[in-house]
């Protein structure tokens, strides 16, 4: 049992909720999709933080390309759960991901 266990001890889950951050700015990323910067952590331990990364892919990308849009017109704070590092190659360096298994919430 203790060798299957230290066999395992290198794994990490990374991922979890960002800080509540009011949207500092959106940046449409070439045709991948786009990336929200503010102060939001790195609750996925990326290479860089305060930016959460949105793959067009996402089923949800419109709503949640709206959603921010919204919440930096309006002045109000996102909060994003990231489950793991995205590497889009425009800017270099890993980024927070909201994936389809995330969550963002729109707040004052």
């Amino acid at each position: 049992f203790l060798i299957l266990a230290l066999g395992f001890s290198h794994i990490v889950v990374a991922g979890g909720w960002t800080k509540t951050a009011s949207v500092a700015d959106i940046e449409i990323i070439r045709g991948q999709g786009f990336q929200i910067t503010g102060d939001f952590g790195n609750p996925s331990e990326c290479t860089v933080g305060n930016t959460i990364y949105v793959a067009l892919e996402h089923p949800q990308y419109d709503k949640l390309l709206s959603i921010s849009m919204a919440a930096f017109m309006g002045n109000k704070k996102l909060r994003i759960y990231s489950h793991q590092c995205a590497n889009y190659g425009w800017h270099g360096g890993t980024y927070n991901e909201l994936t389809s298994d995330g969550s963002m919430y729109l707040k004052n």
